[in-house]
């Protein structure tokens, strides 16, 4: 309690010590402004971060179950092409499910099985599998679950201006029991009784005039034994849904899953980047649950024995998404070593500060050194003094940067006008960026800030410490 009240006392500012205050508050100051532009630029970072992955997670689910070569290999996948109940074709994992029958094959009617054909050894990998998804759920109440299917076809769409658009594209089935679909759609879910199947657009083919109920088609061919024949689906547009700020996103239709199966019955679709094109989405209400259902998925399937079958991903992982995601982690390590830099360089000025105070305040020194201070206390005094300096700047610094996230809006719109345009990017940015104070730029900035400055204040506190109360009052 002693050496709180000397430093207190040595830090307001004297009449006879204005060289002493003025350092002292611009010491303050400096540290204060480098807290609040650390605060505001990694909540803003912190903010969008969580936006892209939202927006990143909200279509293409944080976790996901995609077959391995062992499942493609297996006797469960390879059976429908011998079997009369399978048509004689592959199946998706949606139709494996939804077969009331695990095993189609019948030796008394269905063609021999050829002598290399896959053993039999082990339950049908897909049923299981939801099995084990559904155990799950019992534990996590709001995790959510459903297969995807992926094709290729050529769009061709007739616009209500008489113009028309085609191009290649990617079909994704419409993942109806993703909780986030109905914040993702523009417009609600199409009634079927319309003719021609519902799609969802990108919303930037609305940009390109597409307008609700235009009329078009899939195309997409079928290898027959002789020849190659061109198959239509006819389509309309029955809304638009917001892809995110990912590349694969914008290039998907969704699609009803009797497009993407009539498409796999007579075509592979293979995606360049490597996404998976029939697996299952895992759905979380909380992001930050990923890595922890997904360990518990993953030993589950261990458990049962279906790991060979299934290669589990995180959004971490996934193709499209992987190097954007490791880049911004890569700027975020960086803006974090560039701010602790900034913040070294602030808490300097306090050596400054502290040892032009114990020059100042030498007599006083030696005389509570003969009046039995111990070196000890000497050094926590100064100590005390560049923590208390730097607390009182975080105090300063973080108001100032709750007051700038508040009314970040503003700011951003007087920049906007200052610039003549957007000084963010919407579609990356979204309509309004972040103005919540990150915890974690909170929590790095009041353990950063205060032990900077006490490590600071370490060699003016050594330096009083070491002071000769004989001399310095001989001298006086």
């Amino acid at each position: 309690m002693f050496e709180i009240n000397i430093a207190l006392k040595y830090l307001v500012p004297r009449k006879k010590s204005w060289s002493t205050a003025l350092i002292s508050g611009l010491s303050v100051l400096v540290i204060s402004l480098v807290v609040w532009l650390v605060l505001v630029f990694l909540s803003v970072t912190s903010g969008i971060e969580r936006n892209w992955l939202h927006r990143l997670t909200s279509l293409h689910a944080p976790i996901r179950l995609s077959p391995t070569e062992t499942y493609y290999h297996s006797y469960f996948y390879q059976i429908d092409t011998l079997a009369a109940a399978s048509r004689y074709t592959y199946k998706t994992i949606g139709e494996k499910r939804e077969s009331p029958l695990s095993d189609p094959y019948r030796p008394d009617s269905d063609p021999e099985l050829p002598t290399l054909f896959p053993p039999n050894y082990h339950n049908d990998p897909v049923k299981e599998l939801f099995a084990a998804l559904t155990e799950l759920k019992q534990e996590i109440p709001d995790l959510t679950f459903q297969d995807y299917e992926m094709g290729g076809a050529l769009f061709r769409l007739t616009l209500k201006t008489s113009a028309s658009l085609s191009q290649m594209t990617y079909l994704l089935s419409i993942p109806d029991q993703n909780p986030s679909l109905p914040t993702l759609l523009e417009t609600p879910l199409s009634d079927s009784s319309l003719p021609g199947l519902p799609i969802y657009l990108p919303k930037n083919y609305r940009d390109n005039g597409a307008q609700i109920g235009d009329r078009g088609t899939l195309q997409f061919t079928a290898a027959t034994g002789a020849s190659s024949q061109e198959q239509k689906i006819d389509v309309r547009v029955a809304g638009f849904y917001d892809p995110g700020v990912m590349a694969m996103g914008s290039k998907c239709l969704l699609v009803p899953k009797e497009v993407t199966r009539a498409i796999h019955a007579v075509t592979q679709t293979f995606s360049p980047d490597g996404t998976p094109t029939n697996g299952i989405f895992v759905w979380l209400s909380d992001i930050a649950q990923t890595e922890q259902t997904s360990a518990k998925l993953s030993q589950l399937l261990e458990k049962k024995g279906l790991a060979p079958y299934w290669k589990l991903t995180t959004y971490k992982e996934f193709e499209f998404a992987k190097d954007l995601l490791q880049q911004f982690q890569s700027d975020k390590t960086l803006l974090l070593l560039v701010a602790s830099i900034i913040l070294i360089v602030a808490c300097s000025n306090i050596i400054s500060l502290l040892v032009l105070l114990v020059s100042d305040k030498k007599k006083e020194i030696a005389i509570l050194q003969s009046m039995g201070a111990r070196p000890k206390s000497i050094a926590t005094i100064f100590g005390l003094c560049g923590t208390l300096i730097g607390l009182l700047s975080c105090l300063l610094g973080t108001s100032l940067a709750l007051l700038t996230l508040r009314h970040l809006d503003t700011l951003v719109s007087l920049l906007s006008k200052l610039q003549g345009r957007s000084a963010f990017n919407p579609a990356f940015f979204g309509k309004s960026l972040p103005n919540q104070l990150s915890w974690e730029a909170l929590l790095f900035v009041l353990l950063t800030a205060p032990l900077l400055s006490l490590a600071a204040g370490l060699i003016p506190a050594l330096k009083a410490s070491r002071i000769q109360p004989a001399t310095v009052l001989r001298n006086e």
